[in-house]
């Protein structure tokens, strides 16, 4: 039967329909047309397979000659992506610390802390971005270049939001006035006509009117509230020393800026704020600007006309690239919870809306999280972003999804880990990462992670022992055993010495008696057979790991006595294979071997056997002679009868 696997991603299946969000595809093969099975794999996988109508009549010899086909169809995971591997691997990092942040310290006041860790996340999708855009200018391949640039507009979309959900949220803003963040928000995520201003600035040229983007230049710093730059650019126009020029610019240059350390409260600067502006008005009511529509329109935006903002909204990609400067001509003074109000403003001036990065901004400046997190959660980068924002938020104190109710919102943020979590270990590589995310929601993620670790794939001993290592790093004891009795059994049946020595040590690890007994017994037996012991120095070495079978504890005395006797430290030697014998714990094909090793002893030029000693190996040769052939039995007795004698007359001596 033929294998071929292919992923759900338009490119490669064809759709044939969209009802009601469930996708149709047509199955790329005629072998399918008739009956078929599904069956689930592992992870977000499923298998599809044509189903036989004579199932018992079928043959190998049919099967062999059969085109079906088995279709493998996954899920396409944009973090399995070669490039996006180090964003996972750098955002656990941070994770993780944010982890022992919480752990070590119970205590709420960790907030500049967690500003930390956010702007570590910001800059660690900021690299990402920047990797990305290397890699597109670089691809010449169009498709491969078009999937790096989704990538780009993903993790652009991520970051944008994350910096407003951390200026809102996270960041600690004395007297809550967000206004210079949001205008800085808007700077560094919108940067409209920068480039053009700091083109026409660098020239400095008088009668830079004629570029053609001058006057849409002006208005894009005024919306972003650069006003030094508005000024700069206007003293370039070739009426700049005119009257209009020159009232326009003495209000740009009284406009009251607040700071929360400039000495005046937020009444005295209200109230400041609204007599500059009752100037501008008076100015604009008074006709000295009506021959000049662009300097006229500034002024209706410098005194917060709606009608001002919505004729310029057309200019703009979104209704959030002239959101700073609405509040910045409106509410100066808004605090975070008054956002919302600014948001709605903005996005009801017309154009284009309605896209995922509009209603997760509404959302944010509603105070609407629910929401937010709803609609993170559709943006097709995984789960990464859903996850790693509602931890921060959550541990921050700021996730208040329902008031009264930190069940609702522990349970949100656990089950978004995990699904994270579940999702890396279907990786070949990332399941290890996965398995922190998981080990940091107990109880459910340790059972999750017994669950799924079991389940990995291994094909190396490397992998094998970076799964033992990683379940006892969290107590998964149980899946420890099982992988290193799975392994010791793969390796026994391998065969050979290197497969019998790898078996022993697995089968140690695991603690597992009966792979512990096949594997010494099958050592004995390969000794027996005039092969070398396996694995000596482990087993010298393996402590009360010996003790899980007793064909084991022999096999490992057997080592040491052979240490002992190539040392030529033949007495102890001597006690070590005396003990072995009349422990009785050696099975019965090893006994000639076990007989046999004591001929050298008996034969030493001093004597290292006492009397009682030979008593017990003649008691033992005659219990089990038949093991032995006459020629070999016959040489024993000799040796064990002329060690006696020795052993005799030195006792008359003393």
């Amino acid at each position: 039967m033929n294998f071929s696997s292919f992923s759900s991603s338009p490119s490669v299946v064809t759709e044939a329909q969209t009802v009601s969000c469930v996708k149709t595809f047509v199955l790329p093969d005629k072998c399918f047309d008739k009956r078929i099975g599904c069956a689930w794999r592992r992870g977000n996988q499923f298998g599809i397979y044509p189903r036989s109508q004579n199932v018992n009549k079928t043959t190998s010899d049919t099967a062999a000659k059969s085109n079906d086909k088995i279709l493998n169809i996954r899920q396409n995971i944009v973090l399995f992506t070669p490039i996006l591997r180090k964003l996972v691997n750098e955002a656990n990092g941070t994770f993780l610390s944010l982890q022992k942040l919480v752990e070590i310290s119970k205590s709420s006041d960790n907030q500049v802390e967690f500003l930390k860790l956010s702007r570590q996340y910001r800059s660690i999708i900021r690299v990402c971005i920047e990797s990305l855009q290397e890699a597109a200018e670089k691809e010449t391949d169009g498709l491969e270049k078009n999937t790096l640039l989704s990538y780009i507009t993903i993790f652009y979309s991520i970051e944008c939001i994350w910096h407003l959900c951390e200026i809102l949220y996270i960041d600690i803003i004395p007297g809550e006035v967000v206004l210079p963040f949001l205008l800085e928000w808007v700077r560094f995520h919108f940067p409209c006509h920068e480039q053009t201003a700091a083109q026409l600035l660098e020239a400095c040229e008088r009668g830079s009117e004629d570029h053609p983007e001058y006057w849409d230049t002006v208005i894009g710093m005024v919306v972003q509230g650069r006003i030094d730059v508005v000024r700069s650019l206007l003293k370039l126009h070739s009426n700049a020393d005119s009257n209009e020029f020159k009232l326009v610019d003495n209000s740009l240059r009284s406009m009251p800026v607040y700071n929360v350390y400039g000495g005046i409260s937020t009444g005295e600067f209200t109230i400041s704020w609204k007599h500059w502006q009752a100037e501008c008005r008076s100015k604009l009511s008074s006709g000295l600007l009506a021959q000049n529509d662009q300097l006229e329109l500034i002024m209706r935006l410098m005194t917060g006309d709606y009608s001002a903002f919505e004729s310029i909204r057309a200019k703009y990609s979104s209704w959030y690239d002239i959101l700073g400067g609405w509040v910045l001509f409106t509410a100066p003074w808004a605090r975070r919870r008054e956002l919302g109000a600014a948001g709605a403003a903005c996005a009801g001036l017309g154009g284009a809306g309605g896209s995922r990065l509009d209603l997760t901004v509404r959302a944010l400046l509603e105070g609407d999280l629910h929401q937010v997190i709803h609609e993170i959660q559709q943006i097709s980068d995984n789960g990464w972003f859903a996850s790693h924002l509602t931890d921060i938020l959550y541990h921050s104190g700021k996730l208040q999804i329902l008031e009264h109710q930190t069940d609702v919102t522990s349970h949100l943020r656990d089950s978004l880990i995990l699904e994270y979590g579940s999702l890396l270990m279907e990786h070949k590589s990332l399941w290890s990462v996965g398995l922190s995310y998981l080990a940091s929601c107990p109880p459910e993620g340790l059972k999750r992670a017994e669950l799924l670790l079991e389940r990995l794939p291994i094909d190396t001993e490397a992998k094998a022992m970076r799964v033992v290592a990683q379940a006892k790093k969290y107590g998964l004891v149980d899946v420890a055993q099982n992988v290193s009795a799975a392994m010791g059994a793969r390796r026994l049946c391998a065969g050979g010495a290197g497969g019998v020595g790898a078996a022993l040590a697995w089968g140690g690890r695991a603690r597992c008696g009966p792979l512990c007994a096949r594997a010494a017994h099958a050592a004995l037996r390969a000794y027996c057979g005039a092969r070398p012991l396996p694995a000596a120095d482990l087993l010298l070495s393996a402590g009360a790991a010996l003790l899980v079978d007793d064909t084991l504890l022999l096999l490992g005395k057997y080592c040491d006595f052979h240490r002992l006797y190539k040392n030529r430290e033949f007495r102890k030697a001597a006690k070590l294979l005396i003990s072995l014998i009349t422990s009785n714990i050696a099975p019965e094909y090893f006994w000639p071997t076990l007989l046999l090793d004591t001929l050298p002893l008996l034969e030493t030029d001093e004597p290292v056997l006492s009397a009682d000693d030979t008593y017990e190996i003649m008691l033992c040769l005659e219990l089990r002679s038949a093991c032995l052939s006459t020629e070999k039995a016959d040489l024993l007795r000799l040796a064990l009868a002329r060690n006696l004698a020795r052993t005799a007359l030195i006792d008359v001596e003393d």
